[in-house]
């Protein structure tokens, strides 16, 4: 695996403590964006769902992909599953719990996450996206099927005058990093990289304390994305995620944009998910 790498996980019934409380979407949104991925261009793409999603399965992606990917390169990571929390025993979590993504046969904490991440050569960006409760609760609020999709609208862009445009009428991330657009995009970057040499950008489906409803968050991104249509930034993307997850949900669910490790403050002003087409990718099942 090199270039531009997507992995792809989604659990529906995992084991453990979350086991008799399955959901209905994770598993097929797994599916869903990996296809996102392949519109996008990525080169490689693997799909861990269902009993296929372990810890070890994960672990070996996650590794193999650091041990082959360089500067310049980029992976795509989606969860979409439970997420639970534990207790933080090590004292670097300012609110006293880990963050966890329920896999199939067990839990991985966002400290062993961010292992992963350390493994990453300086120079490659990591886009995760993350759709699963990042509060206390142990179950998802709500399993009705996502609404359709609606017509998504081009966003309200501010400042446009004075701003480079790149084509679909979006700001060119040069430019818009020249101008500070949009700088309210990541409300409160990294105090240091923690060990972190790659550049991640994280958006996710909730805050820390909130539960998530199955499969809603990837829904509406899913929605935005359009098969490719969706010309925007990832700052762009987040905005009008979250206002339709909102809308649906009000303050109960507040979808989140993160960076961790090395600063790239024109990473969440790129085009969205898109690279430079290729014919040479390889699905992974």
């Amino acid at each position: 695996m090199s270039g531009a790498v997507s992995i792809h996980i989604g659990v529906n019934a995992p084991r453990g403590r979350m086991q008799g409380h399955p959901l209905k979407h994770g598993e097929s949104l797994a599916w869903r964006m990996a296809g996102l991925a392949e519109q996008a261009g990525f080169d490689s793409l693997l799909v861990l769902r269902g009993a296929a999603a372990t810890r070890h399965a994960v672990h070996a992606a996650l590794t193999s992909a650091a041990g082959s990917m360089t500067r310049g390169d980029v992976l795509l990571v989606s969860f979409c599953g439970h997420g639970c929390q534990e207790a933080d025993l090590d004292g670097d979590d300012r609110h006293g719990w880990d963050e966890t993504w329920c896999l199939y046969d067990g839990e991985i904490l966002d400290d062993q996450l961010a292992g992963y991440w350390r493994l990453f050569d300086p120079g490659v960006r990591i886009v995760v996206v993350a759709d699963g409760c990042h509060s206390g609760g142990s179950a998802r609020d709500g399993d009705d099927v996502p609404p359709a999709c609606a017509t998504p609208r081009a966003p309200v862009m501010r400042g446009e005058t004075p701003l480079q445009r790149a084509p679909g009428g979006w700001p060119a991330p040069a430019a818009a990093a020249a101008a500070g657009y949009p700088a309210s995009c990541i409300g409160a970057p990294p105090r240091h990289d923690d060990g972190i040499r790659a550049s991640v950008l994280l958006l996710a489906s909730a805050s820390e304390e909130q539960k998530a409803q199955d499969g809603l968050f990837t829904h509406h991104l899913l929605c935005l994305w359009n098969e490719g249509a969706f010309a925007g930034s990832f700052c762009d993307l987040h905005r009008l995620v979250r206002d339709r997850v909102m809308a649906e949900r009000g303050p109960r669910q507040e979808p989140q944009i993160l960076m961790l490790g090395s600063p790239d403050p024109g990473f969440p002003l790129e085009r969205a998910f898109h690279l430079e087409r290729r014919d040479d990718r390889t699905i992974y099942r």
